[in-house]
């Protein structure tokens, strides 16, 4: 069954002993999205008294409180010992449950190490291609440099030249700020920025365990662009990013990326997650500029598929992944709250 509350020891044992931890299954990251208004569900698989399998879901209301739709990023968690053959239950059981909830949609990005495609597909579950770039940080990190797009060495050479300094944001001062420039710049763009509370979250639950790192880029002490990272023991990804755009010309996002790369190989950390594109490059689409942003940082690019219940729901995603209209239609039915979500995450 699915259950709001969880013994938070089992889920430990899980975040523990899993070969592959992601911080979007994590406890903290349910409480985190718990004190917005979310509301976590845990589907555990348990054997004899002790965690086996786990699953972090989250009910996101649709239209009315009566209608809602289920969401996951990045699980379940599993670990070492366990026969793969056990998903086959796992994912009827899930799919289950998703009739019994009423859910009008389902939504599943699974880890793009993980093949679930066979279990997934003989339950009806409909596949949407996506992408991401991954940096491998067991590399030397000279080798990491090397490794970079000619264009990513020289922004980043070029943004030391022009005395572009990168620190860690500590206080919520330094996060509030960035949080002004970031919603500012993506009100500019026509784009609805993730919410102040939910920054107040991470900043909360997430910093304290070192799962969140904001690094700020400035000129002559002037916040100038920002990025924040989510983070475990395992993996570093990408989550969001902003510049105040007359300082673009100065890399100070590459700059930030490349001093997260390399606090990164420094706190021994495995992979580097730039937090997805388009898994079929094309320079007509509206977002292949982010697409040739995030391969130049020395990643391999990785095809996989997210999963989902509701054919009308993933005609709908695809669509709106190629067409920006569609989106920011979406966004304007979200600010006036004829679509009700409880943050953009």
């Amino acid at each position: 069954m699915l259950l709001k509350n969880v013994d938070k020891q089992r889920w430990t044992v899980l975040e523990n002993e899993t070969n592959y931890l992601s911080v979007f299954q994590t406890y903290s990251w349910a409480q985190a999205l718990r004190s917005l208004g979310s509301e976590p569900r845990f589907l555990m698989l348990v054997d004899k008294g002790d965690p086996r399998l786990g699953l972090l879901l989250f009910r996101s209301t649709f239209i009315s409180n009566t209608v809602c739709g289920y969401e996951t990023r990045r699980g379940p968690l599993i670990l070492p010992e366990v026969d793969m053959n056990v998903f086959g239950t796992f994912v009827a059981t899930l799919k289950d449950l998703m009739k019994k909830e009423s859910a009008l949609y389902f939504y599943w990005e699974p880890p793009f190490h993980l093949n679930l495609r066979p279990h997934l597909l003989n339950q009806s579950f409909l596949s949407i291609p996506t992408a991401t770039f991954v940096v491998d940080l067991s590399l030397p990190l000279e080798s990491l440099w090397t490794k970079l797009d000619k264009r990513a060495r020289w922004s980043v050479k070029k943004a030391r030249k022009m005395e572009v300094t990168v620190s860690e944001a500590k206080s919520w001062e330094n996060w509030a700020t960035y949080h002004s420039m970031y919603a500012y710049e993506s009100h500019r763009k026509h784009i609805r920025p993730r919410s102040l509370s939910l920054h107040k979250a991470i900043y909360k639950y997430l910093l304290p365990k070192g799962m969140a790192k904001l690094f700020l880029a400035k000129l002559q002490g002037k916040v100038i662009a920002g990025s924040l990272f989510l983070l475990t023991s395992h993996e570093m990804v990408y989550y969001e990013s902003t510049s105040v755009s007359r300082y673009n010309r100065l890399n100070p996002s590459s700059a930030i990326q490349w001093h997260a790369i390399s606090w990164a190989k420094d706190h021994n950390l495995k992979h580097y997650d730039l937090g997805g594109t388009i898994s079929e490059p094309s320079a007509k689409h509206f977002l292949y500029g982010v697409h040739k942003f995030k391969r130049q940082w020395g990643g391999r690019l990785h095809k996989y598929n997210c999963y989902a219940l509701n054919k009308l729901y993933v005609a709908g995603r695809n669509l709106a992944l190629k067409n920006p209209r569609l989106q920011q239609l979406y966004y304007t039915l979200e600010r006036s709250k004829v679509i009700k979500r409880f943050d953009r995450i």
